[in-house]
């Protein structure tokens, strides 16, 4: 499993499913759902169609008052969470998110188990009625990949659950976005991601051992021959089984790209070959697979616009990039720090990218981020997304405070 550790740790035509998308407003805050007793579970499981008749006339009188009270509380707020089944095709389903929001609501979650996804499946419920609308789940290699098995974490998703969880998110009304991180975070703590393992020739820098635990993260080569081959069917086996409209590619904290130690790469501008792996990650989801695609901005922004951590800032510039890939590529902006202001939000917007906000922890620098993003009411920002990075567990993370504090405030409706 990869450990984050950022705190403990060309222009294309809009051919995407993305093309239409609604773009953000600034909604006021409203209350968000509690979800602590008997009587707003049972609320859950009735509007999520898991009750029956007998079970519900079994209920006890002071359950059913609560009920009551939670459900006065969801009309007033325009909170009622939908789970009843939804049938149709995938283009229908994402048809109707679209009719449906206009915000985007977002949950990054960790999914590298079994035990885990079946957990979310059962937590997906909680997650909407806490106003979540999308899900991000990111998975690596932590999944029951049939094109080349051999690239399989020892534990993993299957291709079953991954179903489960993409009926279980349309029922809920939640858009079920898989992650595979990209040309970055190939290892962590002396942990090599199996495509390194199983494929060291593709690495950036042959000459640092593979179990050096002071190395933050290794990156494979954009250059090297059949990588893409390997990394495109990854990527459909993951699209498939979640039956995505979408696909987060990563490609945040590349630190180590255009390295001389690479015989491909030596003497190339670092940007260059960035550009070159997002290019052809695009080619593919959005191009061949008619995918939205999303990926993390912190490479691209640069050092004007990055934070103040040092998992934000680099020592090698990206961001000569920023103009040379296509503006069709939903960008997610993290900052966990405290700022005054986060311009480069509004950088990214003029350059023409729809962006997602992403926050995390301390709770005072999400809320100025969530905040200060508002404020701007841009149309190119679609919403907002909260980042847990294993600060809570999924089944916890309805009542999570970065959740259950912002993701209300961008519930549609604008001010």
């Amino acid at each position: 499993m990869f450990i984050r550790s950022r705190f403990s740790r060309r222009a294309y035509p809009n051919t995407t499913p993305e093309a239409n998308e609604m773009s953000a407003t600034s909604p006021r805050p409203s209350p968000p759902f509690t979800n602590g007793g008997e009587g707003e579970k049972s609320v859950m499981r009735t509007v999520c169609g898991n009750t029956t008749a007998p079970d519900f006339m079994a209920t006890s009188g002071r359950a059913l008052t609560r009920l009551a009270t939670v459900l006065i509380i969801m009309v007033a707020a325009g909170l009622a969470v939908s789970c009843a089944s939804q049938p149709g095709t995938k283009t229908s389903a994402l048809n109707r998110w679209r009719a449906e929001n206009q915000n985007w609501r977002g949950v990054h979650l960790w999914l590298d188990n079994e035990k885990s996804a079946q957990e979310l499946v059962k937590t997906l419920p909680g997650l909407a009625a806490a106003g979540a609308n999308v899900v991000i789940v990111e998975v690596n290699y932590s999944f029951e990949f049939t094109g080349h098995p051999e690239m399989r974490n020892r534990h993993f998703v299957t291709r079953a659950t991954a179903h489960q969880l993409a009926a279980t998110a349309r029922q809920c009304g939640i858009r079920l976005i898989p992650q595979f991180n990209c040309l970055g975070h190939q290892s962590f703590g002396g942990h090599i991601a199996p495509l390194l393992r199983q494929h060291p020739d593709f690495n950036e820098t042959p000459s640092q051992s593979l179990t050096n635990k002071d190395m933050y993260c290794l990156s494979w080569c954009p250059r090297a021959p059949g990588l893409n081959d390997i990394v495109f069917s990854l990527i459909d086996d993951m699209a498939d089984a979640f039956e995505a409209d979408a696909f987060h590619v990563g490609m945040d904290e590349v630190y180590l790209i255009g390295t001389d130690e690479c015989p491909r790469c030596r003497g190339a501008n670092p940007a260059e070959l960035f550009v070159a792996q997002v290019n052809a990650l695009h080619d593919h989801i959005v191009g061949q697979r008619h995918l939205a695609m999303l990926m993390w901005s912190d490479r691209i922004i640069g050092t004007k616009y990055q934070g103040v951590s040092r998992f934000d800032t680099a020592q090698n510039d990206l961001s000569g990039a920023i103009d040379r890939i296509p503006h069709d590529i939903i960008q997610c902006d993290w900052h966990y720090e405290w700022k005054r202001s986060y311009p480069s939000v509004p950088y990214l917007t003029a350059k023409g990218f729809r962006v997602l906000a992403c926050g995390f922890l301390p709770l005072k620098a999400a809320l100025a981020f969530s905040e200060d993003t508002e404020r701007r009411n841009d149309s190119h920002v679609l919403g907002y997304i909260a980042t847990t990075w294993n600060e809570t567990s999924i089944t916890n993370s309805p009542a999570w405070p970065p959740i259950k504090e912002i993701l209300p405030r961008w519930r549609d409706g604008g001010k």
